[in-house]
């Protein structure tokens, strides 16, 4: 339970951490984030406590730690956690990554639909054979704990590749502070693939290419919805109607807002699928407009 109350409104806490309020309704529903008081009215009243606990986790959070797992930290813990960052300056703020290695028991059996990856071992990182060749810019393992010989390790990689995360459960201050000003990632376990995606940036080959622009305006689809094709079956009219659809979500998709890392990532990811589906069944009604005879129009 946190100490005073000073009874602030969800108005005058979204002023002082620049938090949108439904983005703290969230946040405390989903999370038990800040969870206010209630006064006799059943307003929402937030103390000096709850202010110091989401403006830590705000810039937890930017600096790639994953909210799920904050949720369950004390603030005198959040308060050491921002405190090691605050020792190290990083050097990568932002990696695009093309290829990267999975190690771990678990970690290696994640992002199963990733193309980036390009190496996976269950092997413990100190019985770690190593890329054997393999080209990596990313490297991700689990350790449980973090004794020295781990964080060595980690060091010395570091030196090689681009971009190290480590996953971890229980681990000294000092060792995490040596990790920190390697610029190396520290990750709580577990781990899962929305918690990943939210810290690396995955350059597939999708997201070289630049999102295609839609080849039918809302317009055309709907003109094409309506029409009675002279084929039996109605093949035009479904697609048209399913790229409304898809073309709907794919807008909704990226112009979803959310101050959770992981809910940016997911909605962008689905985004991304949007587009390429989108983009499968444009191709669709026009080869079967072709094949029914159909004039239509596409954008320029």
């Amino acid at each position: 339970m946190f100490g005073s109350m000073e009874n602030l409104t969800i108005g005058a806490v979204t002023r002082l951490t620049g938090i949108p309020a439904h983005t703290l309704r969230k946040w405390e529903s989903r999370h038990n984030i800040a969870v206010p008081f209630r006064t006799g009215t059943g307003r929402r009243a937030y103390s000096a406590e709850h202010v110091e606990q989401l403006k830590l986790i705000k810039v937890l959070v930017g600096r790639r730690h994953a909210l799920s797992q904050l949720a369950g930290l004390s603030l005198g813990e959040l308060r050491e956690m921002a405190d090691l960052h605050d020792q190290s300056e990083p050097k990568n703020q932002s990696i695009a990554v093309s290829a990267m290695a999975l190690i771990g028991p678990s970690i290696s059996r994640l992002l199963q639909a990733s193309t980036a990856v390009v190496h996976r071992d269950p092997a413990d990182l100190l019985n770690w054979q190593g890329l054997r060749g393999a080209d990596c810019d990313t490297l991700i393992v689990e350790s449980d704990t973090l004794p020295a010989e781990v964080v060595d390790r980690l060091s010395s990689l570091s030196e090689q590749i681009a971009q190290v995360i480590v996953v971890y459960r229980y681990g000294r201050k000092d060792a995490m502070r040596q990790l920190l000003k390697q610029d190396i990632v520290l990750l709580s376990a577990p781990a899962t693939d929305d918690i990943l995606l939210s810290t690396i940036q995955v350059e597939s080959e999708t997201a070289k290419r630049p999102s295609s622009s839609a080849k039918f305006s809302n317009a055309e689809l709907a003109r094409i919805a309506a029409l009675s094709p002279s084929i039996e079956c109605e093949c035009p009219k479904h697609i048209a109607q399913l790229l409304m659809d898809i073309t709907s979500f794919e807008r909704y998709s990226l112009e979803c807002e959310d101050a959770d890392p992981l809910q940016q990532a997911l909605h962008q990811h689905l985004g991304e699928i949007s587009a390429q589906a989108r983009t499968l069944f444009e191709d669709a009604l026009i080869a079967v407009a072709t094949s029914d005879g159909l004039t239509i129009e596409t954008n320029p």
